[in-house]
């Protein structure tokens, strides 16, 4: 899971209060894609926090998506390093052949607070161009 996690920029807790956020991606052909991420820890403690529960909520037409969970470490240099976190990733794969534009949606929800009963709901679109 470590290949899928290279490059990918992670959301933390607290840096993003966006209900919706279009992201977009040169992603290469023929080849699985990590094109988003979100993991949620305390930087104080280096616990982990909540996992967010990610959908896709529209398929793309030229490939398809999968949201795997796996574990991030922050790099070298940053508070927490060495320690593994609970995390989400969204990968995409394009159709074989394909090259060109692609899109899709997401959304995720996660607790408000790491103790809390309210819910926080998002959602992402990706604008992919396979080259």
């Amino acid at each position: 899971m470590i290949k899928y996690i290279a490059g990918v920029a992670f959301l933390i807790a607290g840096l993003s209060t966006a209900a919706a956020e279009t992201h977009s991606r040169d992603i290469p052909a023929r080849k699985a894609s990590v094109v988003n991420g979100h993991v949620y820890y305390d930087q104080n403690q280096c616990t982990s926090g909540p996992i967010a529960q990610v959908k896709v909520k529209v398929e793309p037409k030229h490939g398809s998506v999968q949201i795997r969970r796996t574990t991030y470490s922050p790099p070298k240099g940053r508070r927490c390093y060495g320690k593994k976190f609970n995390a989400v990733v969204v990968v995409y794969t394009p159709k074989k052949g394909y090259r060109g534009k692609d899109t899709f949606k997401t959304s995720y929800s996660m607790p408000k607070y790491v103790q809390g009963s309210q819910m926080n709901y998002f959602s992402d679109t990706y604008k992919i161009n396979v080259k």
